[in-house]
């Protein structure tokens, strides 16, 4: 069976945004922040990160948001992210 709606579709997937995602979610376990209920995705180099952090039993940090702002600014010092785009909906 033909779909017409797939026809001459294709999505391709930057290589450099899959690697950025995977080292952005890796910098979220090394700092002790459960991003399980968060959306995080790279696309053309913007970090979207949406949803839901909370710290893990085992991080060594006091401040939640502290700890995010930081680890925002160490992700966008990447050079494979041009901007990250935060939409916390709540911090635990």
């Amino acid at each position: 069976m033909n779909d017409s709606r797939d026809e001459g579709l294709s999505i391709m997937v930057d290589p450099k945004d899959v690697h950025a995602l995977k080292a952005v979610r890796t910098e979220f376990a090394k700092r002790g922040i459960d991003c399980t209920r968060a959306d995080i995705r790279v696309h053309h180099g913007v970090c979207h990160i949406r949803g839901t952090l909370a710290k893990l039993p085992h991080a060594v940090f006091e401040d939640l948001d502290e700890e995010i702002h930081h680890l925002v600014k160490v992700i966008r010092q990447r050079p494979d992210v041009r901007e990250v785009a935060l939409e916390i909906v709540s911090v635990r």
